[in-house]
């Protein structure tokens, strides 16, 4: 109860003894089992209040609990819907996790996820929209990630993650020793960047490939989305969350 109410005072806001306490466990894990090391851009944490949109690259299953380990504030995690698993019902409420299923029929969480931003949250997301594989090679960012900081105005706070398992699943990972880094850089204000949603997007990808020094790979498209242009699939990604997770 004395740590979790301890660590619970790092947090912004202050957290109570039960979430301190879980934080707590999430830090000593990334530490102990991942050797985590985390690397945090100066003035980084003095600057993220208001809504911002936490931008990695998805290298296996743990990422989220690696960079909810450094975070000062609480990240809402976008999850695609068919990750759930039932039993779990309780951490995924405790963590906030937006549900994100791939289709339209994930509008709900999509609209979830902006109303968090409106209220002044924090959310994060993968933009490449699946694990990398082979480990080391970036895949190309959906343009959703661009429209969704476009048509919410909210910053962007990258995060480049390494290091981490190189495993068959994303549950694998957990039980899986590694030793992770994880980078905090400097949050981008796109607001005040002449740039469109699709622009946005390859900037981010831009950025993400000079920070860790990888090639960008290449996905098979999702299917029924192949045949649509990028001006397309980013005009209509407000409605479409399949290019969201």
């Amino acid at each position: 109860m004395i740590a979790g109410a301890q660590h619970g005072r790092t947090k912004k806001p202050q957290v109570g003894v039960f979430d301190g306490f879980m934080f707590l466990i999430g830090y000593l894990y990334s530490r102990i089992v991942h050797r985590a090391e985390f690397v945090v851009e100066d003035g980084v944490f003095e600057d993220i209040d208001g809504p911002m949109i936490v931008v990695c690259n998805h290298t296996c299953g743990i990422d989220p609990f690696l960079v909810s380990a450094v975070m000062p504030r609480r990240v809402c995690w976008l999850m695609a819907e068919d990750m759930r698993v039932r039993s779990l019902g309780w951490f995924w409420n405790w963590a906030g996790i937006i549900f994100v299923a791939r289709n339209r029929h994930g509008k709900s969480g999509i609209r979830r996820a902006r109303a968090h931003l409106k209220d002044g949250g924090i959310i994060g997301i993968f933009p490449e929209g699946e694990i990398e594989r082979p480990a080391g090679r970036l895949l190309p960012f959906a343009p959703g990630v661009g429209v969704l900081v476009k048509r919410t105005g909210a910053r962007v706070l990258p995060v480049v993650i390494d290091g981490t398992p190189d495993v068959s699943t994303a549950w694998d990972s957990i039980w899986t020793n590694s030793n992770a880094r994880v980078r905090v850089m400097k949050p981008i204000d796109y607001s005040e960047l002449d740039l469109g949603s699709a622009e946005i997007a390859n900037d981010l990808e831009q950025r993400f490939l000079s920070w860790t020094g990888w090639e960008l790979g290449s996905r098979q498209p999702r299917k029924n989305l192949s045949d649509r242009s990028t001006d397309e699939v980013a005009n209509s990604i407000a409605d479409d969350p399949r290019q969201i997770a």
